[in-house]
């Protein structure tokens, strides 16, 4: 691959695929994947729709960090972890990265399209509200992990609208604020790799702000995880294998992962920042098992 080529291409960070995506595909595949059982969609319906929603979070995913690049050129260059980034190290220019950008947001938006009236309308208006703003927020404020959950979740209802064309809004705001706490505690982990440098930069954030109160507080995100999960659940009529292993085994994994990790050690927190995937696949397998024996008890 040309040099250029190599450095756009890491600009989106699909090199890393597919850490990073898989974050900001939970919102859309919890949501669709609960919607698939409410209305007990047929299995080829559920395995395609849920590949568009898995390429629809994984270009999300490239635009925000295109735009967190672009923003924060200068704060990567003094931060170790970051300073080799394409547009920090001058092998991208920025003029180069907004065609990038262009052409990814050009594509999200087409896809937004195909959703219908509704969910194209939270698209548009949510994108450039949340996606855009939250490389703002580590300069304005001591929670921007928790705006980034906030800002990933407005998938939620996008996506459940898409599917089902009604706002169930108990069902939606309970996933959304479960994929919130999730994106947050896990984005907290990976923040904590550059407390030290962040401090020096000025840079806010979870990982600095919190201190030695960072595990309390992850775990108070953690049980408000497994509280409205548990709920959207029972909104939704779910049963067992959902609340086994969509509910109880992730939140479990993470109370580990937040107990168990040491935040003074970046390794160990890209460690547990990248298992952090193993939990919020967990939430899609019981999603799954559990449509597979609702279909069958209708079959049968």
């Amino acid at each position: 691959m040309p040099p250029k080529a190599r450095a756009l291409f890491e600009l989106t960070r699909l090199h890393w695929f597919p850490v990073g995506c898989d974050f900001m595909f939970w919102p859309f595949g919890w949501a669709f994947l609960s919607a698939a059982y409410r209305l007990a969609l047929p299995v080829n319906e559920v395995v395609k729709t849920t590949l568009f929603f898995a390429l629809l979070g994984t270009l999300v995913h490239s635009a925000g960090c295109v735009l967190n690049d672009i923003l924060d050129c200068d704060i990567d260059r003094k931060v170790e972890r970051s300073e080799g980034r394409p547009i920090a190290s001058g092998v991208v220019t920025r003029t180069e990265a907004l065609v990038l950008l262009a052409v990814l947001v050009a594509a999200l938006f087409y896809l937004f399209s195909t959703c219908g009236t509704k969910a194209f309308t939270l698209g548009v208006i949510a994108f450039p509200v949340c996606i855009t703003t939250y490389p703002l927020m580590k300069r304005w404020m001591n929670w921007p992990s928790l705006f980034l959950g906030f800002s990933s979740s407005w998938a939620v209802p996008g996506t459940w609208v898409a599917t089902t064309d009604q706002y169930n809004w108990g069902i939606i705001l309970n996933i959304a604020i479960a994929s919130c706490c999730w994106n947050c505690i896990y984005d907290t982990i990976y923040a904590c790799q550059d407390k030290k440098d962040d401090e020096k930069a000025g840079v806010k954030s979870l990982a600095v702000h919190l201190g030695k109160a960072i595990r309390p507080v992850l775990t108070l995100f953690d049980a408000t995880f497994f509280v409205c999960l548990l709920w959207a659940g029972y909104l939704n009529d779910q049963r067992l294998p959902f609340y086994m292993m969509s509910v109880l085994a992730p939140f479990l994994l993470c109370l580990w992962h937040i107990w168990s990790f040491d935040h003074n050690d970046p390794r160990d927190c890209w460690k547990k920042f990248t298992a952090g995937r193993h939990g919020g696949a967990m939430v899609c397998a019981g999603l799954i098992v559990d449509h597979h024996f609702k279909l069958s008890s209708l079959a049968g």
